[in-house]
């Protein structure tokens, strides 16, 4: 449980430095390490790492995907672990949260839903039930196009010549350089080797659109923004904002009885700052 593995850490970092962290807290930066706060475990490195920590498996406990992945301590300081690297992060005095439950969804009239063809794919009426999965039939039964109000998507490829073809379903990245971790106060640096999965991304002749997807039989309370945040600086990057990039989240509720309930949330991170976000539309629909 990634929880644990927190409270470890910080108990590794008070081991090394009683202070280290609190003087941290207490202090007006927002990143750590930085140049008032040199990382204590090898002074010329700009992330922590579970290297560096001496802990194996980082791939079970620095992703975080929702707040119960984090120690009571943490979230008490508002102290966020943000992954930057191979097996590394940095913190972060900010939340990196989402709350769902104090969202409002407008609730949709299925009538005014088009599909883009006419019929829904068989592999689509009785299919393992994945988020993949569930993002092609809300494709299929017009539920995206009508979010983003868009009667001409198709599927937006690019191939990664270092790693593997990124097409409309899903695709894991791995960076061959550096990203910039943008906020109202400053940047850090997201070192290059960083890898990060799209759930989907679809265009349009002036959009891209990113999409996280979370599935479950109850609705998700949290999710961590910085599931679209990685994309969107990805491909802001590699398109050198030739377009606009819109990112989406979908909370796929999905019960025994063939009952699905598909909730998506519209963000805008204004000047790709991951501080400063706005909410642009919530809607969800009953199928």
């Amino acid at each position: 449980m990634a929880k644990n593995d927190w409270i470890e850490v910080i108990e590794i970092f008070n081991t090394k430095s009683t202070n280290y962290i609190n003087d941290f807290l207490n202090s007006n930066d927002k990143f750590c390490p930085n140049n008032n706060y040199i990382n204590i475990f090898d002074e010329n490195h700009n992330a922590f790492s579970s290297k560096l920590l001496n802990k194996a498996k980082p791939g079970n406990w620095i992703p975080i995907y929702k707040r119960e992945d984090l120690s009571d301590y943490l979230i008490e300081n508002n102290l966020m672990p943000v992954r930057c690297g191979q097996g590394e992060f940095f913190f972060f005095k900010g939340d990196v949260f989402y709350n769902l439950d104090e969202v409002e969804f407008s609730t949709m009239n299925l009538k005014h839903l088009t599909q883009v063809d006419t019929f829904i794919p068989l592999t689509l009426q009785q299919f393992h039930k994945n988020e993949n999965a569930y993002l092609n039939k809300a494709l299929a039964i017009g539920v995206i196009n009508d979010f983003i109000d868009s009667d001409c998507v198709t599927i937006f490829q690019q191939q990664l010549t270092y790693r593997r073809l990124l097409y409309g379903q899903f695709g894991k990245i791995k960076t061959n350089f550096d990203l910039e971790f943008k906020t109202t106060f400053g940047i850090k640096k997201i070192n290059k080797g960083f890898q990060f999965e799209i759930d989907l991304v679809l265009e349009n002749k002036d959009e891209i659109i990113i999409f996280e997807a979370k599935q479950g039989l109850i609705a998700r309370k949290t999710f961590a923004l910085l599931q679209l945040y990685y994309p969107l600086i990805y491909l802001n990057k590699i398109t050198n904002d030739e377009k606009k990039i819109r990112t989406i989240f979908i909370d796929i509720i999905s019960d025994n009885e063939n009952n699905e309930v598909y909730r998506l949330i519209e963000f805008n991170f204004k000047n790709s700052e991951f501080d400063n976000y706005e909410v642009i539309k919530s809607y969800q629909y009953y199928i």
